[in-house]
């Protein structure tokens, strides 16, 4: 090398010096796969939050509109301000539809309220008494099947059965099909009263997946008409529940709640006079629902 050739000191860089850098694109393509592997968990972990989110809201959209509605929550929770119409009474009636042979009692002018015990039905006030909802019983104690709401106290909870009856504060009364939480909560603030049995008919059609019951036995159940009218229907002989439901659906009920316990011999009713008939019997402890005249109160033994 000649003298020539090295101009200047600093223009020899000592490797390893302090101005010498090491290669770092090694380090920088480290970083980068990285990176890109908490990307992709993290991509991971968000696309199963939001399946999982998704699904559960599906079935949880599917699980309440599983029955057709004839009318919407909101409509009912409307219509739980009217009183019922009509001169107060039951009007009782006999039919047969699809081989079936049904007692119906159309109810008018009457509100309802729930009961653990039987009332005075010599108490003129009261014009009708009939069961509510499934019950077992666990250490000796009743323990209420379905959502069950007694002025305003939750006594059980669970949505799976789809039919229900929700009562107001003042004794207005109405049936619908839905697993919809939301009469059942305006219920809660009302300080009403609700419970909930299987679906029988829901907006004219069948609820064969409510069936739970099989065999033949006598069946009751409350039902509206396209009107709105509130009905308690019974069965003279043993059906089963799909010959029970096509019979309604035929006669031109378009909902129907079951009530269970059976048909009583002889229903305990009073007509639009007021004279009564027949006679409660009940050696269970069911729940009762009990109505009377609008503006009256009862007291039970």
């Amino acid at each position: 090398m000649k003298i020539n050739d090295i101009k200047n000191d600093e223009d020899i860089l000592v490797i390893g010096g302090s101005e010498w850098k090491p290669d770092e694109s090694d380090n920088d393509s480290q970083d980068n796969i990285k990176d890109r592997k908490w990307k992709t968990i993290s991509i991971i972990l968000a696309t199963i939050l939001v399946l999982g989110v998704c699904s559960f809201i599906g079935k949880h959209i599917l699980y309440n509109s599983q029955f057709p509605k004839s009318r919407p929550d909101k409509e009912i929770i409307r219509l739980l301000d009217n009183t019922m119409e009509g001169t107060p009474g039951i009007k009782p009636s006999t039919t047969e539809s699809m081989g079936v042979k049904l007692k119906i009692y159309a109810l008018s002018g009457l509100k309802a309220s729930f009961a653990d015990t039987v009332p005075d039905y010599n108490d003129p006030s009261v014009y009708f008494i009939t069961r509510s909802a499934d019950y077992k019983i666990e250490n000796d104690k009743r323990v209420m099947i379905g959502d069950f709401v007694q002025n305003g106290e939750i006594l059980s909870k669970s949505r799976w059965r789809a039919g229900f009856m929700a009562v107001s504060h003042d004794g207005n009364a109405q049936i619908g099909i839905s697993r919809s939480d939301k009469v059942r909560r305006h219920i809660l603030k009302e300080n009403g009263s609700f419970f909930r049995q299987m679906a029988i008919v829901a907006a004219g059609t069948r609820c064969d997946k409510q069936y739970i019951l099989k065999g033949k036995v006598t069946r009751c159940a409350y039902a509206c008409d396209e009107a709105g009218k509130l009905y308690f229907i019974e069965t003279a002989y043993p059906e089963t529940l799909y010959g029970f439901a096509d019979a309604l659906i035929e006669y031109g009920f378009i909902d129907a709640v079951y009530v269970t316990g059976g048909i009583q011999p002889d229903l305990f009713y009073r007509d639009s006079n007021g004279t009564a008939h027949g006679c409660y019997v009940d050696d269970k402890p069911h729940k009762l629902i009990v109505w009377t005249k609008q503006g009256d109160d009862i007291s039970c033994k």
